[in-house]
């Protein structure tokens, strides 16, 4: 399944495009979500996701911007921009940026199924091509067990093959999932015992160990774990049946350690989930305390990982998009500034002049000014 990263500054624009796509049939799901290039970004960093869905024109950093910082970070990565404007400057960058996909808000349901047809052929591509598959030996490793299943004769040998392989990929699979290297390694070591307790030829072992590397390195993909990380140098040469327990063993051993490694990542996730909800109820009465106790933690753990990560204590984050929710009312109605106050978060109209002045530059009326030209009716 690959992981999809949805960024738009419209909450609805996300939450549609959540509904009216049949992700997991399509084979995405979606991993993150975000309503800002700063917080995609650092998402994008630890999710490492395989297609990036964005608008192209949000506050602070537009889409293409987006793009050209996760282009840094060295993923097997699609993009999908989403753009209300139809001028075809954008379509043009977009297109000089290497994104091939440019689509038109409102969006069509059954256009945009297509292109994520079309996008997982192409992660399905990236994969044989990162890991050095080809499609014949693809197409090999999926007949081997039905090619062995035929050779077999009798009751008792197909229920010893049964056992051995039929469930095979689903334990190793399992294993993998749970990040379970002594699970795996167990699995190895009976499928080597029941290749030398059956006489079989070293490349038709090859064949079998392959197919077993190919569907370990489909999970990494999965992951977006580059196969530089995890393949030995000796994959391109002819191996011993030693050497190539030794070798699918290491796999699975770098895959996982990358896996777990990347789980700790991802286990700042809840920092996002606050960062969130305090983007959707800045009006509301909001206390770290009260945060803490949504994630189940500590208030100072807490406040001292959301510092670490977003460079800013939870409240300065809290005053922050108040502040710029106020200016952004204050741009496009005709509130009086009390109003804009209250509706912010501010029930006391001393504190949103302090907070406003601070971060703005600016006092609220001068702002107010700006955009109105005239002080009637400021309060």
């Amino acid at each position: 399944m690959y992981k999809a990263l949805i960024v738009d500054d419209e909450p609805s624009v996300i939450e549609g495009l959540k509904i009216m796509v049949p992700w997991n049939e399509l084979g995405f799901e979606i991993s993150g979500e975000a309503y800002n290039a700063q917080d995609a970004l650092l998402q994008a960093e630890e999710l490492r996701p395989h297609l990036l869905i964005t608008d192209i024109r949000m506050p602070f950093k537009s889409g293409l911007e987006l793009i050209n910082g996760v282009r840094k970070m060295d993923l097997s990565i699609e993009f999908i921009i989403l753009s209300g404007y139809s001028e075809f400057a954008y379509a043009q960058e977009a297109m000089r940026q290497g994104v091939s996909y440019y689509l038109l808000k409102p969006l069509d349901r059954e256009e945009l199924c297509s292109v994520l047809k079309d996008i997982k052929s192409k992660l399905d591509g990236m994969f044989l091509t990162e890991y050095g598959f080809t499609c014949e030996e693809v197409e090999a490793f999926r007949k081997s067990r039905s090619r062995y299943e035929s050779n077999i004769s009798g009751d008792k040998k197909k229920e010893n093959w049964k056992f051995t392989w039929e469930t095979f990929d689903e334990e190793l699979t399992h294993a993998l999932q749970l990040m379970n290297f002594q699970s795996a390694r167990r699995l190895i070591d009976k499928l080597f015992n029941f290749i030398s307790s059956r006489d079989i030829s070293l490349p038709e072992a090859r064949i079998i160990v392959s197919s077993c590397i190919y569907q370990i390195l489909q999970i990494a993909f999965e992951k977006n774990i580059k196969p530089n990380n995890i393949m030995p140098e000796e994959a391109n040469r002819e191996l011993s049946l030693a050497e190539l327990k030794n070798s699918i063993t290491d796999i699975l051993s770098k895959t996982i350690s990358l896996m777990l490694e990347n789980r700790k990542k991802k286990s700042k996730n809840y920092l996002y989930r606050i960062k969130t909800y305090i983007d959707k109820n800045y009006s509301k009465d909001l206390k770290v305390s009260s945060l803490a106790k949504m994630e189940f933690m500590e208030a100072g753990y807490l406040g001292e990982t959301f510092a670490k990560q977003f460079g800013c204590s939870i409240n300065e984050y809290i005053h922050s998009v108040r502040i710029n929710k106020a200016m952004e009312m204050i741009r496009t109605t005709d509130m009086r500034l009390n109003d804009i106050s209250y509706a912010v978060g501010y029930k006391n109209y001393n504190n949103f002049y302090y907070k406003f002045k601070k971060i703005a530059k600016k006092k609220p009326t001068q702002f107010y000014e700006q955009y109105s030209g005239s002080t009637k009716n400021l309060k």
